[in-house]
Order: C-alpha cells, then sequence, then structure tokens
C-alpha cells in the first residue's frame, strides 16, 4: 500500500496540493475532493495527516479540513472493493507489467506503473497471507479467541481497533478480516465488528502528527477520531440486522463484508455532514 501511494503521490505531485487548497474552498467541495482524493491515494491516513499538515501551516481552515476528512472515510473503501474480486490468476501479469512500466517508461508516467506494481503486491500479499494464516485455525488458542470474539462484539471493535493502530490503515485490516470471514474463522456479525473497530484505529497516525502542532491542527485530528466513534456508536446496536441485510443482497462473503466497510463509513460521513457547523463551534470549546 506504501509503494501504491507513492507513486500515486510522485505521479501528481505538487498539483494534487494547489487541487486539494481549490477544492476545500467550502465544505461541500471539500467532502467530494476528500473522496476522490482519498480514492487515488488509496489512503485516508495519508489525506487526514495532509490536511492536519495543511492546517497547522495556516493554509486550510480547520471547519473546512473536517468535510475534507468526511470524504477521505469514502474514497478509502475503494480500496476493500476491490480487495473483493478475484484478481489471484492476473496478479503476476500487474506486478510484471507495473514493474517492467517503472524501469522503462522515462517520463513522470513511470511513478503511475508503480502504483500498478504495488496494487499487484498487496492482491499477492492478501494471497500469502490467506495460504500462511491457514494452519493457524488449528490451534486451540486461536479458536478460542475467535470463538470469544464471536460472542462480544465490544471486543471485536476493540480488536479491530488494535490490529488498525498497528498497521496504520483500515484498508489492511479490512483486507484480513474479509480473508478471515471468506474461510469461516470469524462469522459477518464479528466482522463488521472489526470492520468498525478498525475506522478508529486507523485514526491513531494523524493524532500522532497532530500532538506538536498547532491548536487547530489537533482540532482536526480529535474530529477525525470523534467521527469513527460517531459511527461506532451509530451502528454497533445494529451489527445483527446489518449483517442479515448483507446476506440478503448475496455476493461472496469478502464481497459483503467490503459493502458492510463501504455502507458504514457512506452513511457514518453523510450523517455527520449537516454537523459540521456544530462540530466546529464544540472543538473551539474542547480545544481552545
Amino acid at each position: 500500500m506504501k509503494i501504491l501511494r507513492q507513486g500515486l503521490q510522485s505521479f501528481a505531485g505538487h498539483r494534487l496540493h494547489q487541487a486539494l487548497l481549490w477544492m476545500t474552498a467550502t465544505p461541500w467541495r471539500g467532502f467530494w475532493s476528500g473522496s476522490i482524493s482519498t480514492a487515488l491515494l488509496q489512503s485516508s491516513t495519508a489525506l487526514t495527516v495532509m490536511a492536519v499538515s495543511f492546517v497547522d501551516a495556516g493554509l486550510l481552515p480547520f471547519g473546512n479540513a473536517f468535510a475534507l476528512i468526511l470524504g477521505s472515510n469514502i474514497g478509502t473503501t475503494l480500496t476493500t472493493q476491490l480487495l473483493a474480486f478475484p484478481l489471484d490468476q492476473i496478479t503476476p501479469y500487474i506486478m510484471v507489467f507495473g514493474s517492467l512500466g517503472f524501469l522503462f517508461i522515462p517520463s513522470h508516467w513511470r511513478f503511475l506503473s508503480q502504483s500498478v506494481f504495488g496494487l499487484g503486491v498487496l492482491f499477492f500479499a492478501l494471497g500469502l497471507l490467506q495460504v500462511g494464516m491457514a494452519p493457524l485455525v488449528d490451534l486451540p488458542v486461536i479458536q478460542n479467541f475467535l470463538k470469544q470474539l464471536g460472542d462480544n462484539h465490544l471486543q471485536g471493535v476493540i480488536a479491530g481497533t488494535a490490529v488498525s493502530a498497528l498497521l496504520h490503515s483500515s484498508n489492511a485490516t479490512t483486507g484480513i478480516v474479509m480473508l478471515l470471514t471468506a474461510d469461516g474463522w470469524i462469522t459477518l456479525p464479528t466482522a463488521l465488528a472489526f470492520i468498525f473497530g478498525a475506522n478508529i484505529g486507523t485514526c491513531f497516525t494523524a493524532v500522532f502528527a497532530a500532538l506538536a502542532s498547532s491548536r487547530a491542527a489537533q482540532r482536526v485530528a480529535l474530529f477525525h477520531v470523534l467521527l469513527n466513534v460517531f459511527g461506532v456508536l451509530l451502528f454497533l446496536p445494529f451489527v445483527e440486522p446489518m449483517a442479515y441485510g448483507l446476506t440478503i443482497m448475496g455476493g461472496s462473503l469478502s464481497r459483503q463484508v467490503a459493502n458492510a466497510h463501504t455502507i458504514f463509513n457512506l452513511l457514518s460521513s453523510l450523517l455527520a455532514f449537516p454537523l459540521l457547523p456544530w462540530s466546529t463551534r464544540f472543538l473551539k470549546k474542547v480545544l481552545p
């Protein structure tokens, strides 16, 4: 994911920064620019840290950065939707195509090839992860842990938060959860609890980035945390009905997990958008 992100950032260059500054002129622009930019960068964490740095430098009002973060939560779901496709057969070709393009294309387009290579490695790594984790299912400790999570969704949220904080990526955590669900290690409701927690855990990188920053930048990081906690509190009581609805929608178990990730982030951001003015006033009081 880092290779994928670096390639896209190098390809876009300073134009991405200029576009972000223009597109966050209003909250509604910020919302959509956050969605599009995160879909391109393949990382809501990268965009959130970028927003924190913009606010800290005084280039962006922290209220407009809030809308950018709302949009980033939607854009990040593109990665998990891609991971749900069965691309095992063409993954080697994606890696070869991307690496050859990076080596032999002389212009800045070579960085786009670097991103293609990173995407191929991401799919390949998940395949290795699936094979490597298979023997673990026979361990009593793992079986008891996963069985315990199935009975307590709050523990699933905590576990997802911890894993995502360690990996610095909700998408990577969701990819692992998709494998666990597809192989029958955890149930779909437990997978949803993991995803809810993963969205909280991915906030920690921006929080650490804002610790030594200005008050305005700290408000942006705190807003990111509160947004995802808001979403978890909203959806956690409805884990079972949501899992039932995803089953009715059909698709593979991996696709159902990816759809859950998309629905959670989409609805959380849309419901929080009207609260932006109140959030701005509230965070000014909390962090004056």
